[in-house]
């Protein structure tokens, strides 16, 4: 309990108050409040180590590397598909897509993920394929103005889609 006096103009004595110092209610708030404190500090501290730790796999080519080779299921080794792997992973899928699929991974699973990145694979493979087998027959790849999609002008003199996923599909 706090005793105070409030001595007043033309008056010699004042009156004197006994009040309670502190508010109960006051203890209780700042025990919440530092708390929330506490757990406000942790949620910063955590968010910031995975803002880091996805802005260095974004930036860093050799774990987006990593990461893509651990879950691709090929049947070859992974050193005989090295060079259309990178082309894959870097020219293909971008950093948009490694953006995406590590998403996914860390939502859903690596059993998704993995299936997801196989069968996207699996199509690179087949569109490569076709676009090698067109481009050793003569056929030029040119940009059009319109979209800028690739089109492969074989000798026949039809016009086909360098990217047709009518042919292709995936069992998602």
């Amino acid at each position: 309990m706090c005793d105070f006096r409030i001595i007043e103009p033309n008056s010699e004595e004042g009156h004197k108050y006994t009040v309670q110092c502190v508010l109960t209610i006051n203890i209780y708030n700042e025990q919440i409040f530092s708390v929330l404190y506490m757990w406000m500090n942790f949620v910063l501290a955590v968010t910031v180590y995975n803002f880091l730790s996805w802005l260095i796999f974004l930036l860093v080519p050799r774990l987006r590397y990593s990461f893509f080779a651990q879950r691709i299921n090929t049947q070859h080794s992974v050193a005989t598909v090295r060079t259309s792997m990178r082309v894959f992973i870097y020219d293909y899928l971008q950093h948009d897509g490694f953006f995406i699929l590590r998403l996914i991974h860390s939502n859903v699973g690596d059993d998704i993920t993995t299936t997801l990145l196989t069968n996207l694979w699996r199509n690179f493979q087949r569109s490569d394929k076709f676009t090698t087998a067109d481009n050793l027959l003569g056929a030029t790849v040119s940009l059009t103005a319109t979209g800028n999609r690739g089109v492969n002008m074989r000798n026949d003199g039809q016009n086909g889609s360098l990217f047709d996923y009518s042919k292709s599909s995936t069992n998602l």
